[in-house]
């Protein structure tokens, strides 16, 4: 029998973006099933998006404005409990390219795959820049974009549940240290493409990083058209979709007459 992978994403606002980062990880989640590895999602959200979720064949868990940590780790154990073997923490404002995954053998027992190296696109979609995010030594408190691929097992034997399950990540700060203290996971790194993950930012509700704030990750050049570049790597019917979220922000702003 073939390996699962769930993706497990909480959303929380912008529902235009969620929803066109949804429909790609369809897309993801099609092309990896039919690569040998069984994928879907679980979503946690309380709007719309719970809609496309279902519409998309993605498992959900109604959010119910419960403090987002505690709501997100349902997704974790959901996961767990259905007898998956690996769940991926993504944010709905995220796409991956299955051969990202699909590259590198899938994590062994006690191991987590981390990815460092990433895209993010500005609030406006004018700018992308790509990241290479650096992960500290030893794993007790791994930062960086979130996209990792974890064994159900790991999880399972810290009871899915933070210490503190009133944060913002999905995965916080405190799970790792269980994992760090109990399980003692090895960390290992497998990346391609920066564009193969790509972070589409957004200035209309609330999220956890700015474009501004991920820059001092920042690697090479801003490109000044991120469809373009994404283009090289995603379907053009994502490409299209995600024109459109940012479209008004895309327009020229009209010029304003002052009289005199």
């Amino acid at each position: 029998m073939s390996a699962s992978l769930w993706f497990v994403v909480p959303s929380a606002g912008r529902e235009a973006m969620a929803a066109a980062c949804l429909r790609q990880l369809a897309r993801t989640c099609e092309a990896l099933t039919d690569s040998g590895l069984r994928a879907s999602a679980v979503v946690i959200a309380d709007d719309e998006t719970l809609e496309v979720a279902d519409g998309l064949g993605f498992a959900t868990v109604r959010r119910e404005n419960r403090p987002l940590g505690r709501k997100w780790n349902d997704g974790y154990q959901l996961a767990g409990e259905s007898g998956v073997d690996f769940v991926v923490p993504f944010g709905s404002d995220d796409w991956i390219d299955p051969a990202a995954i699909l590259a590198a053998p899938l994590p062994g027992e006690g191991e987590i795959r981390c990815f460092m190296r990433s895209a993010i696109v500005r609030e406006d979609g004018r700018r992308l820049a790509r990241l290479n995010i650096q992960y500290p030594s030893g794993g007790a408190c791994v930062q960086g974009d979130g996209i990792r691929i974890i064994p159900t097992g790991l999880l399972r034997g810290c009871g899915y549940r933070p210490a503190e399950e009133d944060r913002d990540r999905a995965i916080d700060s405190s799970v790792w240290r269980t994992l760090a203290r109990s399980a003692k996971p090895r960390y290992t790194y497998f990346d391609l493409h920066p564009l193969q993950i790509v972070d589409w930012k957004s200035g209309d509700g609330w999220q956890l990083n700015s474009y501004a704030d991920c820059q001092r990750f920042r690697e090479g050049p801003e490109l000044t058209d991120p469809f373009e570049a994404v283009a090289e790597v995603f379907p053009a019917g994502s490409v299209d979709e995600m024109r459109e979220v940012y479209r008004p922000a895309l327009l020229p702003k009209p010029s304003v007459m002052v009289a005199l």
